[in-house]
């Protein structure tokens, strides 16, 4: 499991934390951790932006397409599943730069989910 999770034989192992939230994450069918309705509209709204943004920026220069494509993406899979399982397989060729979206994935939740006990 571990082997395809992190790359083949590649040698690239995720920090400590990131491996074991994603051995738990894979041991469940479905783990996904539900925000208010305000985080999840304001999620959708500003990673649509930035994904259109990002599109005007493939084409135009000044702006950086493929970052602001990425961070609108990743703002997105905050909120949706879906999203979230489609930029996992769209980052399985590049196992490091995925567990660092992991981790800020996993930091960001964990910030939002205090907030709103808090």
């Amino acid at each position: 499991m571990s082997a395809a999770l992190f790359g083949g034989d590649s040698g690239a192992k995720p920090p400590g934390r990131v491996r074991q939230a994603a051995r738990k994450l894979l041991g469940r069918r479905r783990r996904f951790f539900p925000l208010p309705l305000r985080f999840r509209v304001a999620l959708f709204l500003a990673g649509w932006t930035l994904v259109l943004v990002g599109i005007a920026g493939l084409i135009l220069p000044g702006i950086q397409g493929v970052l602001t494509l990425l961070l609108g993406a990743a703002l997105l899979s905050l909120g949706s599943e879906f999203v979230y399982r489609k930029l996992h397989g769209l980052f399985e060729r590049w196992p490091k730069i995925w567990h660092r979206l992991e981790g800020m994935r996993f930091r960001l939740l964990r910030r939002l989910r205090r907030g709103r006990r808090g």
